[in-house]
């Protein structure tokens, strides 16, 4: 007899905060085990007996598997890495985005409030960019004004802005913002109660512009907007929130984050940085724990400041995707 799907229990827990987190934890990771056999096989014969415990894969297998917990033929919706310029990218397969949806928009609105019902977009809008879709879903027939082909449209952008009358949701990659900041004219206030969000970062490339000067010079042009960061990535299906930008990530209950050290995989206290890693219920139809090559500091309280890459990863990203628009 087939196990039982834990997605019921993990819905309430994130709806409700009922259950317990490490329990949901070892419970998934038992039935994605039995359901995904390439998660099987990497897991070995580990037996965890916490959450921290849990064998997470790192990001770069999705390049090569589809860690799927239920046959990829049936998946309906494929999301993939951004920086096409640097290898194959990684995919995603889901059945459904039923958890991912409900699990993006409760934690934005508990970090962020009622979201605005207009907005301007400065994201990747293909299908299968997991970042468009959840903006989209954010606010449903938002225009765009950055598209893979062409680029940013920064003056329809300031545009939009200039022309708004009702409050704005604003998502961009720090790169469409660069972008973006090229074509600044004066100010522009947009009305009460839009807001900003900062999405990926620069990763070294092309530019002389860091994330204080960025969130700096936004500030300056639309001087009262409210200022967010947002942290996500293709192979987790939730997101993390730092209110205002530049300030620690504030990740959802139903995901935690540890910092490791790179190589031996020691979980290291609260405050070292080192290689972070992620264990995400609203995963639920790939793999749970997932390691990324990206570096930083887990506060006691669950916060996450980022610090970059580790020295020599690929470099990947939404970000990516614009730079690689204009070039």
């Amino acid at each position: 007899m087939a196990a039982v799907s834990p997605e019921g229990r993990l819905r309430a827990f994130m709806e409700t905060g009922e259950g317990d987190f490490e329990a949901l934890a070892l419970e998934l990771f038992t039935w994605q085990r039995a359901q995904n056999p390439a998660y099987a096989a990497f897991c070995g014969g580990a037996e965890p007996a916490r959450w921290t415990e849990i064998p997470a894969v790192p990001v770069p297998l999705f390049q090569e598997l589809p860690l799927t917990s239920f046959p990829v033929e049936e998946a309906a919706v494929v999301f993939r890495t951004s920086g096409t310029s640097v290898g194959r990218r990684g995919a995603k397969h889901l059945r459904d985005t039923v958890l991912y949806d409900l699990g993006a928009r409760l934690h934005a609105e508990a970090c962020l409030g009622p979201l605005p019902r207009a907005g301007v977009s400065l994201v990747p809008t293909a299908p299968d960019s997991s970042l468009g879709h959840m903006c989209a879903a954010f606010v449903p027939g938002m225009p765009s004004f950055f598209s893979a082909e062409a680029g940013v449209d920064a003056e329809g952008a300031w545009a939009a802005l200039r022309g708004a009358t009702s409050p704005l949701f604003v998502p961009g990659t720090a790169f469409a913002l660069a972008e973006l900041l090229t074509a600044a004219g004066d100010p522009v206030a947009l009305p009460e109660g839009s807001l900003l969000m900062v999405t990926g970062g620069f990763k070294g490339r092309r530019t002389d512009l860091d994330e204080h000067g960025l969130l700096e010079a936004l500030e300056r042009l639309l001087p009262g907007t409210r200022l967010v960061g947002e942290y996500g990535m293709t192979e987790l299906s939730s997101q993390l929130w730092a209110v205002p930008a530049g300030g620690p990530y504030r990740p959802p209950p139903w995901l935690r984050v540890l910092a490791v050290e790179p190589g031996s995989g020691e979980v290291l206290p609260p405050g070292e940085a080192g290689q972070l890693r992620f264990v995400d219920l609203a995963n639920h139809q790939t793999v749970l724990a997932i390691e990324t090559l990206d570096q930083g500091r887990v506060l006691a309280d669950g916060g996450v400041v980022l610090q970059g890459r580790l020295p020599r990863a690929a470099l990947r990203g939404c970000s990516l995707a614009v730079e690689e628009a204009g070039a």
